[in-house]
C-alpha cells in the first residue's frame, strides 16, 4: 500500500526549496515578511513556517496559511533578483500541487491541519493574488488541531571547563571593509553566509519543538520559549551542547544568538574531539565586544587564540546577533572562517590537529561571585554539510 504521507513529503521539500531561494537569513526574518505583503491578511508564525518546510513533519497546512507562504516567498525572490526553483515561479504550479497533496491524503488530510498562526485565526483576503482562492480546498481541507509537543528528552552536558585566554595568533585573517547595518534593517531578508558555500542542509531549528535532540540539563542547556538557554555559571566556567548531527569534516553553521544576562560571551563549535576534555574549534562573541576563532584546550585549562578583533562596531551582543562559522579542509590545511551580522574574519590552520568531530554552541561568563551567573540564547540556528575545499 502506498504511502499516504509521501506526497505530503515531496511538497514540503519542494517548500524547503522556495524558502532557501528567497535569501531570507531565518525563519523570523520570513515570518516577520509574511506579515508585509499585500491585503490584510497577517503573517504566519516562525513555527508554522518551520512545520511547513520540514518534510518529516506530516502537518498539511491550511490553504490560508499555504497562500501566504508562497506569495512572501515568490515577492522575496523577485525583491533578492534570484530566479525561483524549476516551476516554482508559477502560483497556478503551487495550488495545482496544494490540491494534488491534499487529494493524495484523503482522510488523513482532516487530522494533520496547521492552524497555529495569525493566518488561521483571522479570514484571508486575495486582494491582487494571482493565487486564485478555491472554495472546495477550504471546504475539504476541514477542521484542525494542534500538534503536540512530545516530552524532552534528557542528554548529556559536556562538562565545564576553565577558561584562560593565551594569546597564539598566527596565520593570516581577512576581514570586511563594510560598515554594520543599521539595526532597523536586520529583520530584512539577507544573503546567507552559509548559503554561499553550498552544501546539503542537515538541521534547521528553531527550538519551538523540544524534542529535536539537542541536550537538556536543567540550569544548563535547555529549552526556553523558542529557543535554546546556556547557562553558565560563576568561575569563568563554560557550557557546552553538541549538535544532534554526525561527526563531520567539512560544515558551516549560522545561528541568531543573544547575550540573555550578565558578563560572558556565545558561539559555535566544529571538530570537537570525543572525550570529557575534547578540544574544538571557537567561533565567539564577547560582550566586551570582541570576536574571533580559537581552540578550546581544556586538558591544558586554556583557549588558544588564533585570529581575533578588538572591537566590531554596532555590535550589542545583548540583542540578537547574526554569528556564522564555516571549517573547511583545504590542500593547505584547516579554512576557518567566522562571520557577525556580516563582517567576516578567516584563519588558515595548517597544522591542524583537528581533522573531524562534533559540532555544537556554547557559552560562558566572567563572573566571579560565588551563584553569580550568566545565559546566552540560541534563537535559531541551521547547520550545513558542505563540499571539500
Amino acid at each position: 500500500m502506498a504511502d499516504p504521507l509521501h506526497e505530503l513529503r515531496v511538497l514540503k521539500t519542494q517548500l524547503r526549496e522556495l524558502r532557501w531561494t528567497t535569501q531570507a537569513d531565518s525563519l523570523k526574518t520570513l515570518a516577520r515578511a509574511s506579515g508585509r505583503g499585500p491585503g490584510t491578511r497577517g503573517g504566519i508564525s516562525k513555527a508554522t513556517i518551520g512545520n511547513i518546510i520540514n518534510p518529516d513533519n506530516p502537518t498539511m497546512p491550511r490553504w490560508e496559511t499555504y497562500e501566504i507562504f508562497i506569495d512572501t516567498c515568490l515577492r522575496l525572490i523577485d525583491k533578492a533578483g534570484v530566479e525561483p526553483p524549476a516551476g516554482g515561479g508559477d502560483r497556478r504550479t503551487w495550488r495545482l500541487r496544494y490540491i494534488r497533496t491534499r487529494d493524495a491524503l484523503g482522510e488523513h488530510s482532516g487530522l494533520n491541519d496547521v492552524v497555529d498562526d495569525a493566518a488561521a485565526e483571522e479570514p484571508a483576503t486575495v486582494g491582487e493574488s494571482a493565487v486564485a482562492e478555491d472554495d472546495s480546498v477550504r471546504a475539504e481541507v476541514g477542521s484542525a488541531v494542534r500538534q503536540r509537543r512530545r516530552s524532552r528528552r534528557p542528554l548529556w552536558l559536556t562538562a565545564a571547563t576553565v577558561l584562560v585566554v593565551v594569546l597564539v595568533v598566527v596565520g593570516w585573517q581577512v576581514r570586511d571593509d563594510e560598515e554594520p547595518e543599521p539595526r532597523s534593517a536586520r529583520a530584512e531578508p539577507q544573503s546567507s553566509f552559509c548559503a554561499e558555500l553550498g552544501g546539503r542542509l542537515m538541521v534547521e531549528d528553531s527550538f519551538d519543538n523540544t524534542d529535536t535532540g539537542w541536550p537538556h540539563t536543567a540550569g544548563h542547556t535547555e529549552y526556553v520559549s523558542g529557543a535554546y538557554r546556556l547557562t553558565a555559571v560563576a568561575g569563568t566556567q563554560i557550557v557546552h551542547a553538541i549538535a544532534p548531527v554526525p561527526a563531520s569534516t567539512n560544515t558551516c553553521m549560522e545561528a541568531v544568538v543573544r547575550l540573555e544576562s550578565g558578563l560572558g560571551g556565545v558561539g559555535l563549535t566544529c571538530r570537537g574531539e570525543p572525550g570529557l576534555f575534547a578540544r574544538r574549534y571557537l567561533f565567539t562573541v564577547s560582550s566586551t565586544g570582541h570576536w574571533g576563532i580559537s581552540m578550546g584546550q581544556p586538558a591544558e585549562s586554556r583557549v588558544a587564540v588564533l585570529a581575533a578583533q578588538d572591537r566590531l562596531a554596532g555590535l550589542h551582543v545583548d540583542q540578537a546577533t547574526r554569528i556564522g562559522a564555516s571549517c573547511r579542509t583545504t590542500i593547505d590545511g584547516a579554512d576557518l572562517v567566522i562571520s557577525v551580522n556580516g563582517h567576516r574574519l578567516r584563519y588558515l590552520d595548517t597544522q591542524s590537529p583537528l581533522p573531524s568531530g562534533t559540532l555544537g554552541v556554547v557559552g560562558w561568563t566572567w563572573l566571579m561571585d560565588p551563584g553569580a551567573s550568566s545565559s546566552s540564547l540560541i534563537e535559531e540556528i541551521r547547520i550545513w554539510e558542505l563540499p571539500s575545499g
